[in-house]
Order: C-alpha cells, then sequence, then structure tokens
C-alpha cells in the first residue's frame, strides 16, 4: 500500500482548471438551430399553384337548385334576376374549392332552392367532391373537378355536377 506525505497531498488538492468547453458548444447549439431553421424554410417543397378556372368551365345542374354556368365572364345562376359573380379556384388541404366572389345562399322556397346574396360577406367555398364506396371526398386532382357541393340555409347539401351545355 503507497502512502503520501503531506508535501504530495497537495498536488492532488489542486482544482482542475480544465477546458472552457460551455461556450464553444452553445454556438455550436445556435448555429446548428439556425442551420434547421433555414433547411426547413428554404428547402421545404413549393406549393402548387391554385387551378386555372378554365378547368371547371362549363355547365352544372342539382335536381333541386337552378343550373350553374361557370365562364371566363364569372358565375352565373340561372335564376331570374340574379347577377353574374366572380369566382376562383383555390385549393385547400382537404380538397379543392369553387370561391364564389360573394357570399351567396341557397333558401328553401316551395321545395326547392333560390338563391340570393347574403350581406356582409366575403365569399363562400364550394368544394368540388368524389364518392368513393358511398363515401364522399375532397378533391385534389385537377382532373376530377366534376362536381360540387352548396350548402343551403336549411343544413342541405345541394349537390352540383357537369353536365352536357344542353341542360343550361
Amino acid at each position: 500500500m503507497q502512502t503520501f506525505e503531506e508535501g504530495d497531498y497537495a498536488t492532488f488538492s489542486m482544482a482542475y482548471k480544465g477546458i472552457d468547453y460551455e461556450f464553444g458548444l452553445r454556438w455550436v447549439c445556435v448555429a446548428g438551430t439556425a442551420a434547421l431553421i433555414g433547411a426547413v424554410l428554404f428547402l421545404r417543397p413549393k406549393p402548387m399553384p391554385p387551378p386555372k378556372n378554365a378547368t371547371v368551365f362549363g355547365c352544372y345542374t342539382a335536381s333541386l337548385g337552378p343550373p350553374i354556368i361557370l365562364t371566363e365572364d364569372g358565375m352565373k345562376i340561372l335564376q331570374s334576376g340574379f347577377p353574374r359573380i366572380g369566382f376562383h379556384l383555390e385549393r385547400h388541404k382537404n380538397g379543392i374549392a369553387l370561391t364564389a366572389e360573394v357570399r351567396i345562399a341557397a333558401k328553401p322556397i316551395g321545395g326547392r332552392y333560390v338563391y340570393n346574396i347574403v350581406q356582409p360577406g366575403k365569399g363562400l367555398y364550394l368544394y368540388f367532391f368524389k364518392i368513393i364506396d358511398g363515401r364522399r371526398y375532397g378533391v385534389l386532382d385537377e382532373r376530377e373537378l366534376s362536381q360540387f357541393t352548396m350548402l343551403s340555409t336549411d343544413g342541405i347539401y345541394l349537390s352540383y355536377k357537369k353536365t352536357s351545355g344542353t341542360s343550361c
């Protein structure tokens, strides 16, 4: 067994100063965080642009509502005295929406639905859909834009389907 003398003990009791790693590690963490944020912001995929309005031009009919014609001039609801209104298409996470540029509402009158413009309001989303195995899903593919829904004031969804031009 080895013993230490008093002079040897003083050598071992001296504090270890070491290397200051804290300053260097702090900057490594800051640089790593900045690099991660930069990668997320600049390397993520670009969002798809909204579909062109021309992809939905045509005549749409519903069994309980007036026909709707979509053209480059706007949306025309074939109802006496209803003005032509603007529209555009938007991509949402649950599907592509036909956005009327004024707020419209379908009200039940005499077993059918009649449209009117609601003030104030900023527009209305009419979602395109497809049916798979009896369930309704939002449409994300521009090639499948053939029918959309309009929610009426009494909670009934009016399903508009694209038809031949003779129906309008």
